[in-house]
């Protein structure tokens, strides 16, 4: 038993995975990905709860102001990236060749990957500033999800349709980021942006309907990508989807009715 689960585990990460990234750092296998999700459940759920408990709140409002900078800067930049390779919003096969766009595209991929692993310490940030609302279930599954699945993508799936939604989950980042950076310049900002937080997560629902729309064309059969990635890909879509939207009739439809 220990042997055919070695030697499939084996045989789907040479022979499966994209061999363009086979000696790509973090891509090799799961193991980094794999350990650094455990590591960040500890800490936002053990270690750091602990180290808190008889602490003041961390003022990070200087790291916080830097860290939106740099996501603006790096979402735009996947944007460009992206769209410069060719996506399409319409099926798209996977080009698996070593293309100038062919490429271009996984290496977006591949960065979009280190992105999400970096987005995690968001929620060490909350734990650090004891915003433990902000750890919802929500939050954590989201940020979970989508690394273990940009990981995925990189190694199997690179490039394609895959593109598209890192295109637009991109370029909604930047606007959410850019609202936490101008919300962070003061309470004058904080007052004119009173309702785009409402607008994001309405901008973060359709984003969510506009994906499953476009990943449903993959049943096509004439839409030549692997099946598999849908099966993974869109349960994990309509269920932040549901998040989302659980969160919205909580915190504003709620309100609207007060």
């Amino acid at each position: 038993m220990t042997t055919f689960i070695t030697e499939n585990y084996h045989y789907l990460l040479d022979t499966v995975g994209d061999p363009r990234v086979k000696d790509w750092s973090g891509v090799t296998s799961p193991t980094l990905a794999v350990n650094i999700i455990v590591l960040y459940l500890l800490s936002i759920y053990v270690f750091l709860p602990a180290h808190m408990k008889n602490r003041e709140p961390y003022n990070l409002k200087i790291f916080l102001y830097f860290y939106n900078i740099f996501q603006i800067v790096y979402c735009l930049a996947l944007i460009y990236g992206i769209v410069s390779s060719g996506v399409s919003l319409f099926c798209q096969p996977i080009d698996y060749s070593t293309n100038k766009q062919a490429m271009r595209t996984l290496t977006c991929l591949y960065y979009t990957y280190i992105l999400k692993g970096i987005e995690l310490t968001e929620t060490v940030v909350f734990v650090l500033r004891k915003k433990y609302n902000q750890v919802s279930s929500l939050h954590v599954y989201h940020h979970v999800s989508t690394f273990a699945l940009s990981w995925i993508m990189v190694k199997f799936v690179g490039g394609g349709m895959v593109a598209f939604p890192v295109a637009v989950n991109s370029g909604v980042h930047a606007l959410m980021y850019l609202y936490y950076f101008l919300a962070s310049l003061g309470e004058e900002w904080q007052k004119k942006l009173e309702n785009w937080k409402r607008r994001l997560t309405i901008f973060q629902m359709i984003q969510f309907c506009v994906l499953i729309v476009h990943s449903l064309q993959s049943l096509h059969p004439e839409c030549h990508v692997p099946k598999q990635l849908l099966a993974i890909y869109l349960p994990d879509v309509i269920v932040v989807f549901y998040m989302f939207w659980e969160f919205y009739q909580k915190n504003y439809s709620e309100q609207k009715r007060d």
